[in-house]
């Protein structure tokens, strides 16, 4: 199962793909904390899809809440307002990360 791929009919008419990229999202739910995820970017929002466990699982994100994407050691942090804070994805296996950084900072500005 591909998490980068995000079928055309879930997006608005006028949202148009940006960059994405899909890796390991390290955050705690329940016991676990490691899984396959991708952040999937447009002109309007950022996407985020996870594999929890064989079940596709999506939530997005509106530009406004979100701090800023910063990337230190080959590692991504989506940093969120208080309550989220720092979100980590490690082992990248698609995209670029200073690609998706910098299209994500553009819109939070």
């Amino acid at each position: 199962m591909s998490l980068i791929d995000i079928d055309q009919n879930e997006l608005y008419p006028t949202e148009k793909i940006g960059p994405a990229v899909e890796g390991t999202i390290i955050y705690k739910v329940g016991e676990q904390t490691n899984f396959k995820g991708a952040y999937i970017t447009t002109n309007e929002r950022m996407i985020m899809s996870v594999d929890m466990n064989g079940e596709p699982y999506k939530r997005v994100f509106s530009y406004q809440d979100i701090v800023q994407a910063l990337i230190e050691d080959d590692t991504l942090f989506i940093e969120f307002p208080e309550g989220m804070g720092k979100v980590a994805m490690i082992d990248v296996v698609e995209g670029n990360l200073q690609e998706f950084a910098d299209y994500v900072n553009e819109k939070v500005k």
